[in-house]
């Protein structure tokens, strides 16, 4: 056990990829090494203009409204299944694990015979429960930060 005061040692390298590997199931990294880097396009507004508000109504038929019950039930067992690998990553082995780390478990689950239901649903919306999920926690981490719960500063 810690005093409040210690700070848990964190895993990390080449130890913290073979736990995610043998023990959390999260397949290396393998695609994307050779792409050049590209520079990012500005999404920045011309200074004057306005932006339009649109506003829908949907009236789902039963076969749409089946395949929304479907992805809303897909996006929200992501996201708790993500928490869990991220919590327990953690609480066992000392291992941060991130969105990218997420996605590859995600595949994984959805190659996976017991949960082969995920591959109903879109990779696009389940892939961005668990982006929300990062977003979570990296606001959550932020806010511990700046109220003295760590010593980054």
């Amino acid at each position: 056990m810690t005093n409040a005061a210690e700070e848990p040692i964190r895993v990390t390298g080449d130890e913290a990829k073979r736990i995610k590997r043998e023990a959390l199931g999260i397949a290396d990294r393998k695609k994307h090494h050779g792409r050049a880097s590209t520079a990012m396009k500005s999404r920045a507004k011309e200074p004057g203009t306005q932006q339009r508000v649109y506003r829908y109504r949907f009236y789902p038929t039963p076969s749409q409204a089946e395949q929304l019950g479907k992805t809303f039930g897909a996006c929200r067992w992501v996201y708790n299944e993500g928490l869990a690998l991220r919590a327990g990553a953690w609480e066992r082995h000392r291992v941060s694990v991130g969105f990218a780390e997420s996605c590859r478990a995600l595949t994984g689950r959805r190659q996976a015979p017991e949960t082969s239901w995920l591959r109903d649903v879109s990779s696009t919306v389940l892939q961005q429960s668990l982006r929300h999920l990062d977003g979570a926690f990296t606001r959550w981490w932020l806010r511990r930060c700046h109220q003295g719960g760590c010593r980054c500063r």
